[in-house]
């Protein structure tokens, strides 16, 4: 038996009897039907529960105390006993029982969405367009550390690469877009990035890559090899293949400049801080899932996919064609997106976009009035930003540090999985199952990040990226020394598919807490500057930064490598390194929080405060 309570006035009468059940109140009234027994009080029950889904009063279950009305009159509560086994109803012709209860699943599903009401118009195309960015990216990823790994010099031109190559690169292009950004705006800059990015991608898989033999110098590397040391073959390497290192310059850049400078940069300009909280975490669950589709594809083309007519050989450059012609349709996707996003933000008024133009218009109004001169614009001006601003100085420690530690970690494990794995297509294949799961787990990071801004706050949720670096280093780089000490850092070594693979969780679950945690905090800084910090300083950080942090770390690299002959045998001092530096990281995360936190917090706290599990 379950008791089931209507609310009555205490003018009301309740009749009860064989007859039925009589209950009516001020505002409702429900009768029962002629029945006998149980199935009479069963059809009374359920004709006033469906009355009381009708009418607008709340009627309180499980009671029996006493209230007031809403004329003022006393008010109490009647005690209904009804069976609960529905078979008496049934059988004697009751009608419908009222709507069911919600699934527990469905219920809580709405709770969490129902804080993107009138967010959505943003958060899917924004999604998409993230999607392809990162499915080319993902592509792009394993395709160039395919290329430069499994060529003469292996894993060890990567050190060469960052310094000597991305780093000059990254200069020139922060240079340019600084004098670009003020003569064309960021909508024309992003257009013409993406169109710059992929024309290079049809020259290389078009002309330059079917043509590597000719082009690559291989007798001068060799009689270089034969009167330099053994420590700089990985900087004859890059030279020797350089049409490799040219499409790992643009693979490199794609990802700071597409993914981090311009997707971003949109971002900040289209959101306010109340909504990002919300919307940031969820805007990578399409690059995630473009990262799981990603990996999928790759494995299939690698594994599966055999092109008829094409001779082994030649088995490779087919299948670089499919990878690049895929990138180039995504670039496409890309600029599709970003018009459709850009014209729907103008058309409302009072959109984030056109507050911010507004805003813009209004200081250069200003500055012209007062006939001051525009600073001249340009790589030193955008490095000017990052030394003004505490907060830009913050970042930019921040993204150096990152790329430090990225680095560090990476070729370690890039080192091991090449002795394990070779051969091109079985590397790629290999590389594509990391980007599988990566996907997947840093979609799961991200459906969980606006609880954690809301349970654990900005900073909070910002610094677990740091403290997981440290934690998960300490254990990669620890096994690997016991593994080198016993020598199973060897193909044959039944110990090495178990650390590779361990290397491969570390590495999925630090891009998991970086791309989904780590970053959408650190954007939401952005948010709070003026244009000029969300534009030039952002590029001198984001591109810069990284890059400088990973030429440091490629710095450190080769002193180790002249020194102990290998990365290998430097894991060691490797460790050390890397601990320093995530500590380092974890400082400026602080140091920034002092400044921005509270602000941040409170206007994070009015977006994700209906956020319920």
């Amino acid at each position: 038996m379950r008791a089931v309570t209507t609310t009555t006035a205490s003018t009301s009468r309740a009749v009860d009897g064989g007859r039925g059940r009589r209950v009516s109140g001020r505002g409702f009234g429900a009768r029962g039907g002629r029945g006998g027994g149980g199935g009479g009080r069963a059809r009374g029950v359920a004709r006033a529960r469906d009355e009381k889904t009708k009418r607008a009063d709340v009627v309180e279950r499980w009671g029996g105390r006493w209230g007031v009305g809403r004329d003022g009159r006393e008010m109490r509560e009647t005690r209904v006993w009804a069976s609960a086994d529905a078979g008496a109803g049934a059988g004697a012709g009751a009608p419908g029982r009222g709507a069911p209860e919600e699934n527990f699943f469905a219920k809580h599903l709405r709770k969490m969405i129902s804080p993107l009401d009138g967010l959505w118009g943003r958060l899917i195309p924004m999604s998409l367009m993230f999607y392809f960015m990162a499915f080319a990216n993902s592509i792009m990823d394993a395709v160039k550390d395919t290329l430069v790994v499994t060529a003469f010099g292996g894993a060890e031109q990567i050190p060469y690469l960052t310094v000597y190559a991305v780093l000059p690169t990254s200069l020139l292009f922060v240079s340019l877009f600084a004098k670009l950004s003020s003569k064309f705006g960021r909508e024309k800059l992003f257009y013409f990035a993406v169109t710059f990015f992929m024309a290079f991608f049809a020259l290389f898989t078009g002309v330059l890559y079917p043509l590597r033999d000719v082009l690559h110098p291989y007798e001068l590397a060799a009689h270089l090899s034969t009167i330099l040391p053994n420590g700089l073959a990985g900087g004859i390497a890059v030279f020797t293949n350089w049409t490799y290192s040219l499409f790992y310059v643009a693979g490199e850049l794609w990802g700071d400049v597409v993914l981090s400078l311009l997707f971003w940069g949109l971002a900040n300009e289209i959101t306010r801080v109340s909504e990002a909280g919300i919307i940031y975490p969820l805007l990578g669950i399409g690059a995630n899932v473009a990262q799981a589709c990603s990996g999928l594809f790759m494995k299939f083309v690698t594994t599966q996919w055999h092109p008829t007519g094409v001779s082994p050989e030649n088995m490779w450059c087919a299948k670089l064609r499919l990878f690049m012609t895929v990138v180039m349709l995504c670039g496409a996707s890309i600029m599709v997106c970003h018009k459709y996003i850009c014209d729907n933000a103008r058309k409302d008024p009072n959109s984030a976009m056109m507050e911010k133009q507004r805003e813009s218009a209004a200081r250069l109004a200003e500055d012209t009035a007062a006939q001051r001169k525009k600073p001249k614009v340009g790589l030193l001006s955008s490095l000017a930003y990052v030394f003004e601003s505490p907060e830009v100085a913050c970042l930019a420690v921040m993204a150096v540090a990152q790329g430090l530690s990225s680095i560090i970690f990476q070729v370690a494990w890039k080192t091991q999985l090449r002795i394990l794995r070779p051969d091109p297509t079985s590397y790629a294949a290999y590389m594509g199952d990391v980007q599988t799961y990566s996907g997947m787990v840093t979609g799961i990071f991200m459906v969980a990040a606006p609880f954690l801004f809301k349970h654990l706050g900005w900073k909070g949720t910002l610094s677990v990226t740091p403290k997981t670096v440290i934690a998960l280093g300490w254990v990669f780089f620890g096994t690997s020394i016991y593994a080198l000490r016993h020598g199973s850092l060897a193909q044959s070594s039944p110990i090495l598919p178990i650390l590779v693979l361990g290397g491969a969780v570390i590495y999925i679950v630090e891009r998991a807490a970086k791309f989904s945690l780590f970053k959408p905090a650190e954007e939401m800084v952005y948010i709070t500057l003026d244009e000029d910090s969300r534009t030039k300083g952002k590029a001198a950080v984001d591109v810069l930064g990284a890059q400088i942090g990973k030429t440091g770390g490629s710095f450190m690299q080769q002193g180790l490598i002249l020194t102990y002959g290998s990365i290998i045998a430097a894991l060691p001092v490797l460790v050390c390194c890397h601990s320093a530096i995530a500590l380092g990281w974890l400082i400026a995360v602080n140091a920034l929080a002092a400044r921005r936190a509270s602000q941040l917090d409170s206007e994070i706290r009015e977006g994700v405060e209906k956020l319920e599990i």
